[in-house]
């Protein structure tokens, strides 16, 4: 099949995902019918944290408070203290261990995680890192640690909701954290990544679909293997996009679940502190982001007015307009109608194929929540049947 711009398009059937993602996912399907989810002890975890550092620390250090963490639909997480020397100089580190559990509502490899984090330290306000394996002799599993970073996910008096879904600020933190959401979205996605080595990633053409065909790629796969029974919106969705892909004409980091509950922020000056939930990054097309912190899911209308807000922070008009004038890259809306239709098909893949499939697999820690997302895959269901049936 070859486009109006002259290049070939790979047909669907040919596309292979990309060789990190194809790793995981294999893990994932051998670990299947062997591997249960137990719940890691403190006190193992910090015998494999200490066996861990020292391979890769040579002088003394001292592991402190190994607590869990609460919060996120994927990962297992813990926080500890470290006493280190880093350089000849005593050091005491806040730490956070992102630890993969046999199955996740996402495969996605730590290095990925690791590589993107160390690369924006100092770009953007994201968690320091300093280690991270695939091998799960190591850890218990594969595993990231970072820098612990203070902030809340949420107002004081906002309500708590499973995985930050829903997250809402209110008109004051609003009107502070809007503006600096959207400029750290464009400074990410005019970030020149190309200087870095990011050896975990494949470097998608300008001009091209590779970017989305890998992505589609992955999640076609992931509801293949995790699905309990074939759906025709999915198939539907499935074909849509694969008819539809657009080129790319600029390739970004993308963060993959850019949107609210999915960063720190001071509550008193209003000052994000950290971004998190990098587990989907990628690099390809920026209207990823912009269609996903723009979901109807992930929003909330203003009480008195109306106004829809997205990520419950800016309106659809104010967030294009900011971000077109920080980044200087122009929002395509039929780019973003399409981006739209792949969040929400990645999304139900996870909802209805991935999450229950694990929860009865037993191999997550979450699987009363992966269970009870299910609701919000058929959500997104109705929502994909509204776009793709006007086709």
């Amino acid at each position: 099949m070859t486009t109006s711009g002259g290049f070939e398009r790979t047909p669907r059937s040919a596309v292979r995902v990309e060789p990190t993602i194809d790793d995981t996912l294999r893990r994932k399907m051998e670990r299947r019918g062997t591997v249960f989810h137990e719940q890691p002890r403190l006190d193992a975890v910090q015998d494999n944290l200490s066996q861990f550092l020292s391979g890769r620390l040579g002088g003394q250090f001292r592991i402190d408070n190994v607590a869990r963490l609460a919060g996120g639909a994927s990962k297992e997480q813990f926080v500890f203290d470290l006493d280190w020397e880093l350089d000849g100089q005593p050091r005491h580190d806040r730490m956070v261990l992102r630890m993969d559990p046999p199955a996740s509502m996402v495969e996605t490899p730590r290095l990925r995680e690791f590589e993107v984090l160390r690369m924006l330290d100092g770009a953007l306000p994201v968690p320091p890192v300093f280690w991270a394996t695939e091998e799960s002799g190591e850890l218990g599993a594969p595993s990231m640690i970072c820098g612990y970073v203070s902030g809340s996910a949420s107002a004081r008096d906002a309500v708590k909701t499973a995985s930050g879904l829903g997250t809402t600020y209110g008109p004051r933190l609003r009107s502070v954290l809007g503006p600096q959401f959207v400029r750290h979205l464009a400074e990410l996605h005019r970030f020149d990544w190309t200087a870095h080595r990011l050896e975990s990633f494949e470097r998608p053409r300008v001009g091209t679909t590779d970017a989305v065909d890998w992505r589609l790629a992955a999640w076609d796969r992931a509801w293949q293997e995790d699905s309990f029974e074939a759906h025709p919106v999915i198939a539907l969705t499935r074909q849509w996009l694969w008819d539809r892909r657009p080129v790319v004409d600029h390739v970004s980091v993308v963060h993959g679940d850019y949107r609210n509950g999915n960063f720190l922020f001071d509550e008193e000056s209003g000052t994000i502190t950290a971004l998190l939930d990098w587990e989907l990054t990628y690099l390809g097309d920026r209207h990823h982001d912009l269609a996903y912190a723009m979901m109807e899911g992930w929003g909330e209308h203003d009480s008195e007015t109306g106004e829809f807000y997205c990520s419950a922070l800016v309106t659809c008009s104010d967030m294009i307009a900011e971000y077109e004038k920080v980044s200087g890259l122009p929002v395509d809306l039929e780019r973003l109608e399409y981006y739209t239709v792949v969040n929400m098909y990645w999304a139900a893949v996870a909802l209805i194929g991935t999450g229950p499939r694990n929860a009865v697999e037993r191999m997550t820690h979450l699987d009363a929540m992966q269970t009870f997302l299910g609701g919000l895959g058929a959500f997104y269901l109705d929502q994909l049947l509204t776009i793709v049936g006007k086709y």
